[in-house]
């Protein structure tokens, strides 16, 4: 028995390392860092040969302009995995670079008959950038203080108003009530995924399990970080804790039950319509799963764990962002089925960006009314108070003006939206 734990430790290590070379691979990739990034996701598939890592190998091949590289590198990770159409969708982008639209159109094709949202996959990941900018959004803030108190104050409602925005998407309670709670499920133990467990939250769970009292197997595994290398790098610091002398991290075990292939069907997409990896017809639910819901969410007063509490689904988002804009009506969602509101999810997302967020009339709009901030800033600090207090008056006019617009536009958008729930399932 005890060789056999140790086999699964050092086999859980293997697949920790394996997951820090492949997050070390795109985020070197995201910087540009080509040559770097191929090495890593090569010693990634080194450790284990898994579609994901090819995926990220071709991207960073093509980056660094291997057309042919990149195609047999997502040829690959297609081989592996062949039901994700984002790999054919990419794959015909290579082989376009190459010279072969033929090649490239059977793989846009084939993209297609896996997902009809290939059709218009531009749009939607446009769709998902522009309005991914509003909400949680950005704040508007000068670096450094400025003299005039009321470009002070304006500064100040613009943080507040970010900051609500931030508390609104900070582990946020998803409305997606049909849902069987697709990011509760995991292929492979929680450990791996970065689900961990912090001190503050274990205490509280530890005194919440205490006052239930005994329910079958202990719902917490511990893993002890002796053979994991980079560990600082793959958890939080602080959920790195001391047990019997030894650093390790404490995460939640999972149900013996699998999610199932009828259910599998419906799997949302991540929120740049990107296929969800770790969940999977095979995926097992966390322990704490309970009616569809995290059973632990607001023990000890704290919104869930860290490491998971903030994720959320392309559909998830969308309804938070509708719900936000009083858009959501709850009670014609629940009639719905996980497909239909996967469906309704896309067709708002591109509503919201191509009929208001995105649209001409209010990014000129927003321009205006940065560009005269920026101007109010600037000519407050070079002790221009005169034209400062007029850039500050110009400000306030096309801000009131920049509110309506978006007020009158979410209400027009708004209507099409709502009928997404009458006309879906008809």
């Amino acid at each position: 028995m005890k060789g056999k734990k140790t086999m699964t430790h050092a086999s859980q290590a293997d697949e920790l390392r394996e997951k820090y070379y492949h997050s070390m691979g795109a985020a070197l990739t995201e910087e540009g860092n080509l040559e770097e990034a191929v090495v890593f996701f090569q010693k990634a598939i080194d450790i284990h040969d898994t579609p994901y890592a090819w995926h990220g190998l071709a991207r960073a091949l093509s980056d660094a302009g291997d057309a042919a590289g990149a195609v047999g590198a997502m040829t690959r990770a297609i081989k592996l995995a062949p039901g994700i159409p984002e790999y054919y969708h990419e794959r015909g982008i290579f082989l376009k670079a190459l010279g072969r639209p033929d090649l490239a159109d059977d793989d846009t094709k084939k993209a297609i008959c896996l997902d009809r949202n290939y059709e218009r996959i531009d749009t939607i990941k446009w769709a998902a950038r522009v309005v991914g900018q509003v909400f949680p959004g950005a704040s508007t803030q000068a670096d450094g203080e400025v003299r005039s108190r009321e470009l002070r104050d304006i500064l100040d409602r613009i943080k507040r108003g970010a900051q609500h925005m931030e508390d609104l998407f900070h582990k946020p309670s998803c409305p997606v009530a049909a849902c069987p709670a697709y990011c509760c499920h995991f292929t492979g133990k929680l450990l791996l995924h970065g689900v961990t467990v912090g001190p503050w939250k274990l205490r509280n769970l530890r005194e919440h399990l205490n006052e239930k009292g005994p329910s079958g197997e202990y719902p917490l595994e511990i893993f002890p970080l002796v053979q994991t290398e980079h560990s600082d790098s793959l958890f939080p610091p602080a959920d790195i804790m001391m047990q019997q002398g030894a650093a390790c991290v404490i995460f939640p075990r999972q149900k013996d039950s699998v999610l199932g292939g009828d259910l599998a069907r419906d799997i949302p997409k991540g929120q740049d319509y990107r296929t969800l990896m770790w969940i999977s017809e095979n995926a097992k639910p966390c322990i704490f799963l309970a009616d569809a819901k995290c059973s632990i969410y607001d023990v000890g007063g704290d919104p869930s764990l860290d490491s998971c509490a903030s994720f959320l689904c392309m559909t998830g988002f969308v309804f938070v962002v509708l719900k936000y804009l009083g858009l959501l009506d709850e009670e014609a969602a629940a009639a719905k089925t996980m497909a239909e509101l996967n469906a309704i999810a896309v067709d708002a997302l591109i509503i919201l960006a191509r009929d208001v967020y995105g649209s001409e009339e209010a990014k000129a709009c927003a321009r205006a009314v940065a560009q005269e901030l920026t101007c109010a800033i600037e000519e407050d600090r070079a002790n221009n108070d005169a034209s400062r207090d007029a850039a500050i008056e110009n400000y306030s006019l096309l801000k009131s003006r920049h509110d309506s617009l978006i007020e009158r536009l979410i209400a027009t958008g708004g209507q099409k939206i709502i009928n997404l729930f009458i006309s879906r399932g008809e």
